[in-house]
């Protein structure tokens, strides 16, 4: 059973030990608004100890350069309790700004949220 929190920028759903969350907002250019909703994804980790996430990025259809320093710093939160962070769902511009910075090494990137899901067990 899937346990759903969600804001309206963020959306947060519990698939057992995996959480799955959905960035809504179409674009993130506003600083105040990339951090607060980085901040809010990385407490799950942090302070919520949900450790196995997936991010599916399906709304923005870009990812300005402070999104992706939260993205790496969210992969290594992760990492470091002993989970990991999943991408899904990568806009065409995402997926080429992660390539383009040799970025995409770094995360496992799926297709579908579902595949991303299915990937942790």
């Amino acid at each position: 059973m899937a346990l759903k929190h969600g804001g309206r920028w963020l959306e947060r759903e519990d698939f057992g030990d995996v959480t799955v969350v959905r960035l809504h907002a179409l674009r993130l250019d506003d600083d105040a608004m990339t951090r607060d909703l980085f901040g809010q994804i990385d407490a799950l980790i942090q302070e919520v100890g949900r450790r196995y996430l997936v991010l599916n990025l399906s709304s923005p259809e870009f990812l300005p350069s402070l999104a992706i320093g939260k993205l790496v710093l969210l992969n290594r939160r992760a990492q470091a309790a002993h989970g990991r962070l999943a991408l899904s769902n990568l806009s065409r511009p995402t997926a080429e700004v992660l390539d383009a910075t040799q970025l995409a090494e770094l995360f496992r990137i799926y297709g579908t949220e579902a595949d991303a899901v299915r990937s942790f067990a």
